[in-house]
């Protein structure tokens, strides 16, 4: 059940009074008359409160906080300008960092693009030079192609002229030897190889200059190209049929002073010489077994009854060589 709820008692003018009685005796409680009902009404005044009550406290301690908060909100207050401020200054900073490095990177495509540019045209110039390395190149084949051919005209004359020429080397040369000396040794060999030779068929005899203490060949030249080439044969003949100690020698053809061989052969221009011998070096490194020279022309043969190659100058030989290798 609820609980009931008294009114409570209205306490009679005399109790008041004798409630009075017992109040501290220091308290001056003047007495009032009411006017209207001659109801007496006590007024006291207040005690004041004591420096260090409770409620002195409490005050102290909110005041306390307030200024511990105060403090504290001024603080962050300054912490946070002074954050924002560094950060302002932080990204001010970067802005100009990054904005140089724009500038930078502006800078860099601008010469990317300029190196791109120079390139490009290096290129296109390389491909030019290369273009006309090219000219060049086939250019100069074919001038070393015109001369060689004009040198194997210009060696083609010279035989020609020399067509009817022989040439006997390692003959010694006799003191103030004459052409009438170098005559009796042309006629001497024709003898001796059993084909009779007289002065009316030797157009020219003489020695080619040579250094000192060489033996220098002799150049005859015949009235005709049958004679020397008849000449020749008969010396090749003469040396088959006859052993090394035996073959054409000066002592054969009465010569005096020691034995010799004596060697026969048809005379080349100096050039035609140098590429017979580089001839004959390459058939002996490479096994070609003939190498002879008939008119001024220089051939090659492998073996017996193989096909003869014809050596008109180095590239050809160099030809040969690049065959065999591969």
């Amino acid at each position: 059940m609820p609980r009931s709820h008294r009114s409570p008692k209205v306490s009679s003018p005399r109790n008041c009074s004798g409630m009075q009685a017992h109040s501290d005796s220091e308290i001056t409680a003047p007495v009032f008359t009411s006017p209207a009902g001659g109801v007496n009404i006590t007024s006291r005044s207040k005690r004041p409160c004591p420096e260090f009550s409770p409620g002195n406290e409490l005050q102290d301690f909110k005041r306390e906080i307030l200024e511990l908060l105060s403090t504290w909100k001024r603080e962050q207050e300054d912490r946070l300008n002074k954050f924002s401020q560094d950060q302002n200054s932080c990204l001010a900073k970067l802005v100009s960092e990054i904005t140089e490095l724009k500038l930078q990177n502006l800078a860099i495509q601008k010469s990317n693009n300029e190196i791109e540019k120079s390139i490009s045209f290096i290129n296109d110039r390389y491909d030019d030079m290369i273009r006309n390395v090219d000219i060049l190149q086939k250019e100069s084949q074919k001038q070393r192609d015109n001369v060689i051919n004009l040198d194997i005209k210009v060696q083609d004359i010279k035989q020609l002229s020399r067509s009817s020429c022989v040439e006997i080397r390692n003959v010694p040369a006799a003191e103030n030897e004459t052409t009438t000396d170098l005559n009796t040794i042309i006629n001497k060999v024709g003898t001796v190889v059993g084909m009779a030779l007289s002065n009316s068929e030797i157009r020219d005899t003489y020695r080619l200059p040579g250094k000192p203490g060489t033996v220098r060949p002799i150049i005859a030249e015949f009235t005709s190209v049958h004679t020397k080439n008849y000449l020749i044969k008969r010396v090749r003949d003469f040396n088959k049929t006859h052993p090394n100690e035996a073959k054409l020698n000066t002592k054969s053809m009465g010569l005096p002073g020691d034995s010799h061989p004596v060697f026969v052969a048809e005379y080349l221009p100096a050039s035609s010489r140098k590429l017979f011998f580089e001839t004959r070096q390459f058939a002996k490194e490479n096994g070609y077994r003939f190498c002879w020279s008939v008119n001024g022309n220089i051939y090659l043969r492998k073996f017996e009854g193989a096909k003869q190659v014809l050596i008109r100058s180095r590239e050809t030989l160099r030809n040969l060589k690049l065959d065999i290798d591969h």
